[in-house]
């Protein structure tokens, strides 16, 4: 995923949906994928493993906080009629 594409799902989950913090992970040798990470805020949050192509391969996980994405938050995004899904979502709608 481009870093602009993660920079709009990550638009969506802390200004539209209101999440606390988000969690990405990438193979240790996916060097693009760990620096759309580092560049768009997260910080290193342990290591896992998984199966690639029938091997196992360490995970390198990541976590970025609503208050780390402030910092860097592209003000050119818009979200439209994304309060009239909260409620589908179980989310309750933001107070006016």
């Amino acid at each position: 995923m481009s870093k602009e594409m993660r920079q709009a799902v990550l638009h969506l989950a802390f200004d539209g949906l209101r999440a606390r913090e988000a969690n990405s992970d990438a193979f240790f040798d996916n060097r693009p994928s760990n620096r759309v990470s580092e560049a768009l805020g997260h910080v290193p949050n342990g290591v896992s493993w998984d199966t690639r192509r029938g091997e196992p391969a360490e995970i390198k996980q990541w976590r970025l906080t609503r208050e780390q994405w402030i910092k860097r938050r592209r003000d050119d995004i818009e979200l439209v009629a994304v309060d009239d899904c909260l409620p589908v979502l179980g989310i309750d709608p933001p107070r006016s």
